[in-house]
């Protein structure tokens, strides 16, 4: 297990269930006085018909992407209007995880701290903070179900507003994310 120092991550339940939403308020709350990077991993399950993103097909182990900016509204470009210095978008097949983070962690500045968009990477590493967003009458998606009990504060959303949380409850405290 990789412990990753100056990260917070954020998973989800289900799609559209705010965590961009959360990330772009931690980026922007934050940026103005430290480094924030921003990184949003999508994992490609075995069996997965539905790849994230614009990729048709992933004919390799995992792709990361700098500073991506589409003009779409993408969460890499809502990442970098909140005020991420840089961003990283990967898609990654389930298998190779441990080797894509390999090859990712080195490319952030150990002086950043990060906001990161993944159900899977609790599977791998472990993030100073782990957000989980339940999103409310929604079916709980396989990646979520299998990480949700790591979460150290499950945020409840009903499809406009998160219920039970609040960005003034996270703080950094000694070069670490910390949830009050």
């Amino acid at each position: 297990m990789i412990q990753l120092n100056k990260w917070i991550n954020i998973g989800a339940t289900a799609r559209q269930s705010g965590k961009t939403e959360l990330a772009c308020g931690i980026i922007t709350h934050f940026s103005k006085e430290i480094k924030i990077i921003g990184v949003k991993i999508s994992t490609i399950h075995k069996g997965d018909t539905l790849f994230h993103g614009n990729i048709d097909k992933l004919d390799k182990n995992f792709i990361i992407e700098k500073n991506i900016f589409s003009g779409k509204e993408k969460s890499t470009d809502r990442m970098l209007t909140a005020g991420a210095s840089e961003v990283f978008w990967v898609h990654v097949k389930a298998e190779f995880y441990n080797e894509m983070l390999q090859k990712l962690i080195p490319q952030i500045d150990k002086n950043a701290f990060v906001v990161c968009e993944s159900n899977s990477l609790i599977k791998y590493a472990k993030p100073d903070v782990f957000l989980m967003i339940n999103k409310q009458n929604t079916a709980i998606k396989d990646s979520a179900s299998d990480v949700i009990k790591k979460a150290h504060h499950i945020i409840e959303y009903n499809g406009k507003e998160f219920l039970n949380f609040e960005l003034s409850g996270i703080h950094i405290n000694d070069e670490r994310w910390i949830i009050i």
